[in-house]
């Protein structure tokens, strides 16, 4: 059945503007406007009402609250919306991983999206047999021609965490518990905490620790108690459920902790001020499109902030609503948040990428 003209514009506009999401600082415009010129509506119906066989894949755990259930949530949510046949699997070991892609790809999946960084390699070892398989690791630094890396700056999220801290701490001492500092991206999430502190209180001393360990809260929470006992009053953690041990600490001893990559205020409404929050439903939903669209390509990613959840433009991180603390965030401090918030939008701040430990410690810095 045609598609009326007005109709069959506003879908080339669509596929414009989620080729320019996905794809921050790369211009498809041109690419997916010269594709649609020539397709007939049929065929861009076609497009869109491909079925497709999609597997969301991750070493973490869908119940612990971060990073596997938000992930569990952004797929349920594209199959929800596109009827797609979507199969799902938590707590993959790593040494299973290569052999649990491979048997994904070997079942006839269209698009596997692997969520966590050690699943890079092994996917670019595993899409060159299955060069019909699309592959999306979820944060990572691996491509090849059929897998692609959404590897977001999350030291943009982390600097405003720091920044927020910077200025309301009353010690001039605050926190950073990392799950584990063999992951480039807990490194760098710790650098951007780092700089947006230093900008704002110059006289901070930012502890950090690192726990080998993604699935012990008692750790979590041991370490936080560590850093408390060090005078710091806030705490930001990114250690899967090993980070509820941090926030744990944090609301018995009567400070603040940070939410990493959802929104934890649920953990503590009390406790958790706001989070860096990965607008993940936005990431996968621009991979899925990318696929039916036939433009999928095999890129690194590096999507920044974005002022909220779904907003236009490139980004998919932002910071959670305050909640019910939105009362205890002098007003001055919202104000000066939100412009570091738009100056690094508008590169006016460059927060530094850095994926090594610059001490090779585990203990404070």
């Amino acid at each position: 059945m045609a598609v009326k003209g007005k109709h069959l514009a506003i879908i080339a506009i669509g596929i414009v503007i989620i080729t320019v999401v996905i794809i921050p600082g790369q211009c498809f415009q041109i690419a997916v406007a010269a594709v649609i010129e020539k397709a007939s509506s049929d065929q861009i119906m076609a497009v869109y009402n491909k079925h497709l066989k999609i597997a969301l894949l991750t070493d973490a755990l869908f119940s612990d609250a971060g990073w596997g259930a938000f992930a569990y949530n952004a797929a349920q949510a594209i199959k929800t919306k596109y009827g797609h046949e979507v199969d799902f699997k938590d707590n993959v070991t790593i040494p299973n991983i290569e052999a649990t892609l491979r048997d994904y790809a070997h079942e006839g999946y269209d698009l596997i999206i692997a969520h966590g960084f050690e699943w890079g390699v092994p996917a670019v070892k595993v899409g060159k047999d299955y060069p019909n398989t699309k592959f999306v690791v979820f944060t990572g630094l691996a491509k090849s021609t059929n897998v692609a890396s959404i590897f977001p700056l999350q030291q943009e999220g982390s600097f405003l965490l720091g920044a927020l801290a910077g200025m309301m701490s009353k010690t001039n001492v605050i926190g950073y518990v990392g799950g584990d500092i063999t992951y480039p991206n807990l490194i760098n999430i710790f650098e951007g905490y780092k700089q947006g502190a230093k900008l704002m209180n110059r006289n901070i001393k930012v502890l950090v620790t690192y726990l080998d360990d993604f699935d012990n809260p008692s750790k979590g929470k041991e370490a936080a108690m560590s850093q408390i006992n060090a005078s710091a009053d806030f705490l930001l953690h990114v250690a899967d459920t090993s980070g509820q041990g941090v926030i744990e600490a944090a609301k018995e001893k009567g400070i603040y902790a940070f939410g990493a990559v959802s929104d934890q205020n649920k953990l503590a409404p009390d406790t958790v001020l706001t989070s860096f929050v990965l607008d993940v439903d936005k990431a996968y939903d621009q991979a899925v499109k990318m696929v039916q669209a036939g433009n999928f390509t095999g890129e690194i990613f590096k999507p920044g902030l974005e002022i909220g959840k779904g907003a236009v433009g490139d980004g998919i991180i932002y910071l959670a609503p305050f909640h019910s603390l939105e009362n205890k965030v002098p007003k001055g401090v919202k104000a000066r948040l939100n412009q570091l918030t738009q100056d690094i939008i508008n590169e006016k701040i460059i927060v530094s990428e850095r994926y090594q430990d610059e001490d090779s410690a585990k203990v404070n810095n």
